[in-house]
């Protein structure tokens, strides 16, 4: 069975990060701790985190509202979590916010005409020393044919 069509637009937005250097993308491939660094997390798709890496950005697909016949908006929820301090985190989320806020286009070949932050809720400190923030985003666009 061929991937859904929210399935590749999860994947399209990961591979954008990725290509902007704000997270490591690796579509078939498991991820090290090693890799998995302070200045380029992981990017997986959520809501579940793995265990074994402490720097994470995780993509959770929302359903989409659809209006109309002609208009999609999708909305992803971004978790990113850190094991460093709340200066870092707090930066992570602020670059994630300013690469995706109020842009056209992303991800490419999806239709997107416009990105817009719709919330963000930080986290303290867990147990493990990791600080965490999730973002919702609005991408609104057109339909796929699809």
């Amino acid at each position: 069975m061929p991937d859904s069509y929210l399935v590749l637009f999860e994947r399209g937005l990961a591979q954008h990060l990725d290509d902007i250097e704000l997270g490591l993308y690796k579509p078939n491939a498991v991820y090290t701790a090693a890799e998995a660094t302070l200045e380029r997390p992981a990017i997986v798709s959520g809501p579940d985190l793995p265990t074994t890496l402490d720097n994470v950005i995780a993509l959770t697909t929302l359903d989409p509202i659809r209006e109309g016949r002609a208009n999609f908006t999708h909305r992803i929820q971004i978790l990113s979590r850190l094991k460093g301090t709340k200066v870092q985190a707090s930066n992570l989320a602020w670059n994630l916010a300013t690469a995706l806020d109020h842009k056209e286009g992303i991800p490419e070949g999806f239709n997107v005409s416009w990105v817009s932050l719709f919330s963000q809720l930080t986290f303290t400190k867990d147990s493990n020393g990791r600080y965490s923030t999730a973002q919702t985003f609005y991408l609104r666009g057109r339909r796929p044919l699809s």
